[in-house]
């Protein structure tokens, strides 16, 4: 062989004591000539005429299949699943056929490393096992909203699920403390205030969460209701300062609860509503009501088969061949690092696509220059191409997605907390909507005249006010919906209007969608669908917060906007209660328009005392779902 050191022994007989330390040198000097020979000084005149074994075929066949896997989870399963296979053939291959103890042993190591990696993974994919209701929970309410099932754990297990036999009350108006948060997950629950019924509670709704929101961590309350189990109940309950604790160790919990909550405020105060009509039959304004109660107060895998052994050739290596030149050895280092990059790391599966792409490479060359093997160039080649198919289109998933700088604010504070993808959210807004602008003075909407069926609109910038009847309700602030209580509230089609004045105080500029469109695109896109609703029922609590003091100042109501549960002075529980009354709805409302006050009947609630036990927690923890991390930038004007 060219570039063969050839090595003179010691004459027989001789007693030279250098002899063995020669021979030692001798066999160093090959093994680095051969890892380190040049491509000039390989022997490889032509391709080899005879193709490696059946066995290293097979190898190549699971390499292929394991190549073509996707992302995520299953994906990283099927692949590794498919190298390990792999890695198996191409040991029993250098074993028993190419007789070459480096083959054997960087197939064997990057066996173990697949073994251990598909079963880390199989591990994360384990069943979670919950109770049956719980996991019809986890499907109705939180499967929807793409919070997995690992987040899911931490909130199941701290709460409790307990039984309510029929008749028996969860809590009496005046007596109960509140001392947790519950939703129900079976049965029907009936809401009373002194003897007259609010509303039903049905499966996979907050008992409490009126009174939820409107104390602070630090304060303690009693129920002002009565809550009464029509039939046999079931509950899951969490302790509230439990929760609270839950919440200031995964922020992502207390923004998931927050929209929760918030919704399903607005989903009872909307039962409620149903009950207080106009005379031409449609429900008033859900902002309403709540000031008729201000003005006239009323009682204040598969199973595997068995695998079908591979036929060896027999032979048995007498005789391991020589060492392999280093480019092969670089290469297997490559698929070593690739295979140990952990999967917690987010760009996981493009570092393991770039690795594998450049140990396929390299061992191409290797085959070319130095092996002489067209079928393992071939192979090689096949796997280069598979990977960088993968590598290129994982790159293009994690391209920097351009979202319109007018809209960045909106996507942060409203949408990226929710963890909407930013192509999802350019697709939103890049397709049936505009940006709209409105000088201060213009009306956005006329009170009885601006149809319902139009559009839905986000505030990007600038500050409207709402009026009933030239009445001051409330003001809008930007990364707020404009009309959300119409459009949760109202059907197209119907001929309903506007029951509010909309005017712009400030040079506005806001988002716009049509109506119709939007509610089209938001049946294909599932997903989507339930944020909305969980924003659109989180903004209209809000709206109802901020109309228990339209005296505050703007420097106050644009923190109340965001921590409404915090700065609120009339709580919740009495915006509900104030709904009980369901007849002379519209003379209540002449009355408070005569000469109402709401100021005066703002007052701190008797059921509601500072405890001593609890220490108050960091507001901006407690249910802060639209909060930015830094202050929120006014954006320019075009």
């Amino acid at each position: 062989m060219s570039g063969a050191v050839l090595q003179r022994g010691p004459r027989p007989g001789s007693d030279c004591p250098c002899s063995q330390l020669q021979g030692m040198a001798s066999g160093n000097s090959s093994v680095w000539e051969a890892l380190l020979l040049l491509p000039a000084q390989a022997s490889c005149p032509s391709w080899r005429h005879s193709m490696e074994g059946s066995v290293y075929q097979l190898a190549n066949i699971f390499f292929t299949l394991g190549y073509m896997g996707g992302s995520g989870l299953v994906g990283l399963l099927y692949i590794h699943l498919f190298l390990a296979s792999g890695f198996l053939c191409t040991s029993v291959w250098a074993w028993t056929d190419a007789c070459a103890a480096d083959i054997f042993s960087w197939n064997f190591a990057l066996l173990a490393v697949s073994a251990v990696q598909l079963s880390h993974i199989a591990y994360q994919l384990r069943s979670v096992s919950f109770q049956h209701d719980l996991q019809n929970l986890y499907g109705a309410l939180f499967q929807p909203l793409g919070i997995p099932l690992s987040i899911y754990k931490k909130i199941a297990t701290c709460c409790t699920v307990l039984s309510l036999e029929k008749d028996h009350c969860y809590a009496m108006e005046g007596k109960t403390p509140i001392e947790r948060l519950s939703l129900l997950l079976s049965g029907r629950i009936r809401v009373t205030v002194d003897g007259e019924f609010l509303h039903y509670i049905y499966p996979y709704q907050f008992l409490d969460s009126p009174e939820w929101d409107s104390l602070r961590p630090s304060e303690e309350g009693i129920f002002q209701v009565t809550l009464t189990a029509e039939t046999s109940c079931r509950f899951a309950a969490w302790r509230r300062k439990k929760l609270y604790l839950l919440f200031a160790q995964h922020r992502r919990i207390s923004r998931l609860f927050s929209v929760l909550i918030g919704k399903d405020i607005a989903d009872k105060l909307y039962s409620l509503n149903d009950k207080v009509c106009l005379s031409n039959g449609l429900r008033y304004d859900l902002r309403l009501p709540s000031f008729y109660h201000l003005a006239v107060p009323v009682g204040e895998i598969p199973q595997l088969k068995q695998a079908t052994q591979v036929p060896f050739n027999g032979t048995s290596c007498d005789n391991w061949k020589e060492i392999h030149h280093l480019v092969f050895h670089v290469a297997n280092l490559c698929f070593a690092i690739g295979l140990l990059i952990p999967t917690t790391i987010k760009i996981h599966m493009v570092l393991l696509r770039a690795m594998m792409s450049t140990g396929c490479a390299l061992f191409i060359v290797w085959a070319v220059v130095y092996r002489c093997a067209l079928d393992i160039m071939i192979w090689n080649s096949l796997f280069l191409i598979l990977n960088m198919l993968h590598f290129l289109y994982l790159l293009y998933k994690r391209r920097p997605i351009k979202i319109d700088k007018e809209l960045k604010v909106l996507y942060r504070r409203m949408f990226e907390p929710l963890h909407v993808p930013p192509d999802l959210f350019q697709r939103l807004t890049g397709q049936f909507c505009s940006i709209m602008t409105l000088k201060k003075g213009q009306t956005y909407a006329a009170e009885d005249k601006t149809s319902v069926d139009n559009r839905l609109s986000v505030l990007l910038k600038g500050k409207m006010k709402v009026y009933y009847r030239g009445h001051f309700l409330h003001n809008i602030y930007p990364t707020s919906f404009i009309d959300s209580p119409e459009f949760r509230s109202t059907q197209m089609h119907k001929g309903e209007k506007f029951q509010v004045t909309i005017v712009a105080e400030e040079n506005c500029k806001f988002l716009c969608w049509s109506r119709e469109r939007l509610t089209f695109f938001l049946e294909t896109e599932s997903f989507l669908h339930e944020v909305f609703k969980y924003l659109i029922g989180k903004d209209i609590t809000n709206k109802l917060y901020s109309l228990n003091d339209p005296t505050l100042n703007d420097k106050t109501a644009k923190k109340f906007e965001r921590q409404p549960s915090l700065c609120s002075q009339l709580s919740m529980m009495k915006m509900r209660n104030s709904m009980a009354s369901s007849s002379d709805t519209e003379d209540g409302l002449s009355h408070f328009l005569h000469g109402g006050s709401t100021a005066s009947s703002i007052q701190r609630s008797p059921y509601t005392r500072t405890s001593g036990k609890m220490k108050p927690i960091e507001e901006t923890i407690e249910d802060d779902v639209f909060d930015p991390p830094s202050p929120v930038v006014q954006l320019a004007p075009n």
